[in-house]
């Protein structure tokens, strides 16, 4: 995943991550499993603009932590 900076572009509070860079980011997870995800309600947060969806790479990496278990 990118790294944050401290400061992002046009002084957004999140940084923005295409479908693309969250499926390269988590393995075993596709561009179309997180399509399915978004239809279904499921997976990380994201929002679309216009036909553009993005995710919010604290949002992502919260979504991940949630998922965080000590046994089956």
């Amino acid at each position: 995943m990118p790294t944050p900076t401290e400061a992002s572009p046009a002084g957004l509070s999140h940084v923005f991550l295409s479908p693309d860079e969250v499926a390269a980011a988590i393995p075993g997870v596709t561009k179309n499993t997180l399509a399915m995800w978004r239809y279904e309600g499921k997976g990380p947060r994201y929002r679309k603009l216009g036909r553009v969806v993005v995710y919010a790479l604290d949002e992502v990496e919260a979504w991940i932590e949630d998922r965080a278990r000590d046994r089956t």
